[in-house]
């Protein structure tokens, strides 16, 4: 991998997605007011409400929420989400790694076929790494796959070179596959707006089977689904047998708005609702008789970044910035713009994470006074109720950037909070909201003090990216500037691939150091929230990387009418 060290662990600023024009993130905000008053039951029938409307129905194009959540359904990896943290087979049957980490052969499964009935082959897979590693594609994974070099053995089995052991790699192995056959004469740059993008043909447990600008439905086509399987090199993995898909079809519905869905749901028109904000997701459940908010812990943390390559930034004192933190009222935050679906974040580690330690990073609680004491002890000092930064001659103040509010509600809410909370410690602070190009753009080039982001650290989490001293330079996702040694040494050790027992102790190490030099304050991690009323039984929460993954055990779920 090159010095921008594309992560197989897709790790990005939110901003950044909103500006490659490929994630529409979902409408996340402060609640919104639902009516108390009862309501019908919800609609018969497994409908979902989504929001959003498709518009380019593929693993690597998809634009909006709705196209990600179509994608969930059609389409397979290689591997997929298991049950807790789990990662099982999928259209391989088992696979492979040698000792050093960088080397992995999947063995694909003999009955696997596309909902045309064509064969899964190894061209499939190479077909769409090849695709990734194209220069006409510009979305979000390109990076992801850069420097992985990908071979077919033969029809059944292929082998992915890593240049660098990275422990994440299976993850990176959920990305699902597009048909060979279908789309090898189709320019890369063509591929979004090809008429396949809106006539998709996958092969996961749903295909298409009607789609206008209102709703789709998708229907069962795999007699059975695995759960399990046997893995080539883990015989750990529990092989609880087949399963067939219980739903006999499931229509998605598409609305413009949270609001529109929210409303759409508490009418009793639709059975659930997907990609709603928490807020908006924990009161519509609480306020509509029968309904049950299902809670998937996300990997997307909120943050503070300080840029650290301003000479003399007031804030490159680890002190001060623990003090800043201490300034924050994160509970709060986290009840009233999450509705309480959210987890506090003490470091860029998700709670709900196999690599979490609970006790490595103490928690840096809300506590005025004690945030007063950490910045006198870095050599800050008062002038009447404000803080003057040591070496200087006046009270600092703090322009903090963050995205405009319709490009995200609830990082503008956030920042809107933060600086509130710093101006009542003393620190006058001002929130300067920005179009999403204009505030990747001053990230970028480190034209800012400070700033709230959303960093989405995936289900293997590595911060590498967002905190090594490599990434430090033109392309790289440290725009904050931070480096320091003896943390790039950890972070290599925590995203080395080796024994589950080995990369926990690799990571307890790496959130120890985290906590005590606070390089990027992490705020919250918020949760996925899909409402459902008493007729659809079956969805499990487990921890997700996006809202689409809620989709892992669809093939489970049952409707009662």
């Amino acid at each position: 991998m090159n010095r921008r060290d594309g992560s197989l662990v897709v790790v990005l600023l939110a901003a950044l997605a909103l500006l490659a024009g490929v994630v529409v993130a979902p409408s996340f905000g402060p609640v919104v007011a639902v009516d108390s008053s009862p309501r019908a039951t919800v609609a018969a029938g497994p409908v979902q409400g989504i929001v959003g409307r498709p518009s380019s129905i593929t693993p690597l194009t998809a634009r909006s929420q709705a196209d990600r959540d179509l994608v969930a359904l059609l389409y397979r990896g290689l591997v997929r989400l298991g049950p807790g943290t789990s990662v099982v087979p999928d259209l391989a049957a088992g696979w492979t790694v040698d000792r050093k980490g960088t080397q992995w052969t999947f063995r694909l499964r003999d009955d696997a076929s596309w909902h045309d009935g064509v064969p899964v082959t190894s061209a499939d897979v190479v077909y769409t790494v090849h695709v990734l590693q194209s220069p006409d594609y510009t979305g979000p994974l390109a990076a992801t796959w850069a420097h992985v070099d990908v071979t077919a053995l033969d029809a059944h089995t292929v082998r992915f070179e890593l240049g660098k052991p990275v422990g994440g790699f299976l993850q990176a192995a959920t990305l699902p596959l597009l048909p060979d056959h279908l789309l090898r004469d189709v320019p890369v740059a063509d591929l979004a707006d090809d008429p396949f993008a809106t006539d998709p043909v996958g092969s996961g447990p749903f295909a298409l089977v009607e789609l206008d600008t209102d709703r789709a439905i998708v229907e069962p086509v795999l007699p059975q689904v695995d759960e399990g399987g046997s893995v080539l090199d883990n015989p750990s993995v529990v092989a609880p047998g087949p399963r067939t898909p219980r739903l006999t079809r499931l229509e998605l519905r598409f609305f413009d708005t949270a609001d529109d869905l929210a409303a759409a749901f508490a009418a009793g028109e639709i059975g659930s609702a997907g990609d709603l904000p928490p807020a908006t997701a924990m009161a519509l459940a609480g306020a509509t008789p029968g309904a049950t908010a299902f809670r998937y812990p996300g990997t997307t943390v909120t943050a503070v970044t300080f840029n650290l390559r301003a000479p003399g930034n007031p804030v490159a004192d680890q002190r001060t910035r623990r003090a800043l933190l201490a300034a924050i009222d994160r509970p709060t935050m986290i009840a009233e713009l999450l509705g309480g679906a959210g987890s506090r974040a003490d470091t860029p580690i998700p709670p709900s994470s196999w690599a979490y330690d609970p006790k490595a990073a103490p928690e840096v609680r809300h506590d005025r006074a004690a945030a007063a004491s950490g910045l006198r002890a870095a050599g800050w000092t008062r002038s009447g109720k404000a803080w003057v930064a040591p070496g200087g001659s006046k009270p600092l103040v703090v322009t903090l950037l963050a995205p405009d509010e319709s490009a995200n509600p609830i990082l503008n809410a956030t920042a809107v909070r933060v600086a509130a909370d710093w101006t009542s410690l003393g620190l006058a602070t001002t929130v300067t909201a920005l179009p999403p190009g204009e505030f990747v753009a001053r990230l970028r080039e480190g034209d800012y003090v400070a700033a709230v982001v959303d960093v989405n650290m995936g289900l293997d989490p590595d911060p590498y990216p967002i905190l090594a001293s490599t990434q430090v330079r033109d392309g790289g996702a440290n725009v904050a500037g931070i480096q320091v040694g003896v943390l790039d040494q950890a972070l290599v050790r925590a995203r080395a691939p080796g024994a589950l027992a080995a990369r926990k102790s690799a990571y307890r190490e790496l959130q120890v150091l985290l906590g005590t030099l606070q390089p990027m304050p992490t705020l919250f991690f918020r949760d996925a929230v899909m409402v459902a009323g008493p007729d659809l039984a079956g969805p499990v929460a487990r921890p997700v990387a996006e809202s689409a993954d809620r989709f892992w055990d669809v093939v489970r779920w049952q409707s009662g009418r």
